[in-house]
């Protein structure tokens, strides 16, 4: 079998006790196929720079501005932590993808994977916890969130645990290995061998049902109910809206009619507002959830079918996988690092304009202060341009180009409330 259309090399395996077998390569490539390596790099390095870019500005936002920091927004700042954890495997990845051998030792091989299924983990689990707080605000009279912005960093705190503990064999059957005689080094993953039962596949079934047959089935339940509850309050506002424009036509031929707005408007318009507020929020949050579930189904197909492949005897060499489709699984679940911020910021009218408050009026702000400056040190004592001295300096002030929607969110920045 040649060295250059395979990923699965031979070797001798002193760890887990395999003898000679062939082992994945994972993370590297052998071939001849320059142009595609520099073209898979640029990518990633592109990935990585959006995903740093985006997530950055979501945790600035969040972290700048107290309104910010509601329930919801306290686990999206976790999930942007989760997405740049991830993303910092990037520029190591695509220089092994140019070197081909691994060059960073047995250390680094064993926290490399480690960590990219941990931020794995605690993503999905996370989505799923804001799918459990949406289903409160929304389906569960007082339709309030029992969490409190401590307590949602409590249980953040906890998905990590949980996921650095299921992983935690992962450092230790993940090695440095080196193959085709010693000339090669490779990352890989080794199970132990024991002749009563397959590690390997004890492992495989219960980390795919707690980190995605799990959250999968709570996303499809919580947001079913959720979508359910906001068609009947759909339906009750359109009846009402009917109902009410009856009566107002009955009113409005009444002698006694002062022109003044009935209470039944005011509470339909009340409940109006509040269920399209919902639906923005809910329309976020399901596209997100399934970007997740699209870009991360690849890799995870890949895994299993990695496993299938390394079941093979080892004079049985029809290997039908190749390093490329581990990577171009893993690029799918990178991108979604990119994926994830730029839906919070596009489809919520809050972080837009804590993004416009953030990049445009930052920098008209210094603008006005360097000329505020220069004036000054001119002695000429002029105001700025605008004719405002110090009022881009005070929060809320009338020459700040963007408002955050202090109304809106004041409402929403109590202790429990929903986002």
């Amino acid at each position: 079998m040649s060295l250059f259309n395979t990923s699965y090399l031979l070797g001798n395996d002193t760890v887990g006790g395999w003898g000679t077998r062939y082992f994945f390569t994972f993370y590297s490539e052998f071939g001849d196929e320059k142009t595609e390596s520099v073209v898979e790099t640029t990518v990633l390095m592109a990935i990585f720079t959006a995903s740093v870019v985006t997530n950055v500005s979501i945790a600035w936002a969040v972290l700048r501005y107290r309104e910010m920091r509601t329930v919801t927004n306290c686990f999206l700042l976790n999930l942007t932590v989760a997405d740049l954890l991830f993303a910092a495997t990037t520029p190591a990845l695509a220089y092994v993808r140019i070197m081909s051998s691994w060059p960073y030792g047995d250390f680094v091989c064993r926290l490399f994977p480690y960590s990219q299924l941990v931020c794995g983990f605690v993503l999905l689990w996370t989505l799923t916890l804001i799918s459990m707080d949406r289903y409160r605000c929304i389906v569960v009279p007082p339709y309030r969130s029992r969490l409190t912005p401590r307590r949602a960093a409590v249980l953040t705190m906890f998905t990590w645990l949980i996921a650095l503990a299921v992983y935690m064999p992962v450092p230790f059957w993940f090695h440095e290995q080196a193959v085709q005689d010693g000339t090669i080094n490779v990352c890989t993953l080794v199970f132990p061998k024991y002749d009563t039962f397959k590690l390997s596949i004890v492992f495989t079934v219960s980390v795919v049902l707690l980190s995605g047959v799990l959250p999968l089935s709570l996303f499809i339940f919580y947001y079913q109910r959720i979508f359910h509850k906001l068609n009947k309050t759909r339906r009750r506002i359109e009846h009402s809206a009917m109902h009410h424009v009856t009566a107002m036509s009955q009113n409005s031929l009444s002698p006694h009619n002062d022109g003044a707005v009935p209470q039944p408007q005011v509470l339909i318009r009340h409940e109006e507002l509040r269920y399209k507020k919902h639906v923005r929020v809910v329309r976020v949050l399901l596209i997100n959830v399934i970007a997740v579930l699209v870009m991360w189904l690849p890799i995870t197909v890949v895994v299993c079918l990695i496993y299938v492949d390394g079941s093979r005897a080892t004079e049985d060499t029809d290997f039908f996988l190749r390093s490329h489709h581990f990577i171009m699984g893993l690029l799918l679940a990178l991108i979604n690092t990119v994926v994830n911020p730029i839906l919070y910021g596009v489809m919520s009218e809050n972080f837009r304009k804590c993004f416009a408050r953030l990049w445009f009026i930052s920098k008209r702000r210094r603008a006005l202060d360097r000329e505020l400056l220069d004036n000054i040190s001119k002695g000429g004592g002029r105001t700025p341009s605008n004719g405002h001295c110090n009022s881009m300096l005070q929060p809320g002030s009338s020459a700040s180009v963007v408002e955050l929607p202090v109304a809106a969110i004041a409402s929403t920045s109590s202790a429990n409330g929903c986002w």
